[in-house]
């Protein structure tokens, strides 16, 4: 009996012989050492290969973090979370919103990827749309309203003594 016609065997067919049954419990063991393999193998990889399903951070923002998860915002001063429509002008937002993308794309081929994914979200959101963060003197158009974008001001910088590096150097 072939390996084939073995695995298709049920046990009601096997009629008491004992080389048949083993034959299929080999052969549904090695079944089950591939498969269990294969997973691993996918695991490790981090589903390298799978492409993406959202070709860049723009369009990702706008089709699924946007409406997935929704958030009141508005007028400075008004509301508790702050957005800019011309998100992308802010570095600090693109650097955080590329980089929970990236996590995305990475949790979501894992089985409970989107448990650590969330934890990440639940830290960065706060940080982008809180009164601190990069948005917190733009506001959206909301009701026929005028959308306002205002650069962050960019925190003043003394460049450090010549030399004052030096002991860093570990050459």
């Amino acid at each position: 009996m072939t390996p084939e016609e073995t695995s298709r065997l049920s046990f009601d067919e096997v009629d008491g012989a004992p080389e048949d049954l083993i034959a299929q419990v080999a052969l549904l063991t090695r079944q089950v050492a591939e498969l269990q393999q294969v997973v691993a193998d996918r695991a490790a990889s981090g589903g390298e290969g799978q492409p993406p399903l959202y070709a860049t951070v723009e369009e990702w923002v706008r089709d699924y973090l946007l409406p997935g998860y929704p958030r009141p915002v508005g007028e400075v001063g008004l509301v508790r979370w702050h957005w800019c429509e011309q998100w992308w002008r802010h570095d600090e937002a693109v650097t955080r919103l590329t980089a929970l993308w990236y996590g995305w794309e990475h949790a979501r081929l894992e089985m409970t990827g989107m448990l650590g994914w969330l934890r990440e979200l639940d830290h960065h959101l706060p940080m982008l749309l809180g009164p601190d963060g990069p948005f917190r003197s733009c506001a959206p158009g909301i009701d026929g309203s005028t959308a306002r974008h205002k650069a962050p001001t960019v925190a003043p910088l003394e460049q450090a003594p010549e030399q004052w590096w030096d002991w860093w150097d570990t050459e």
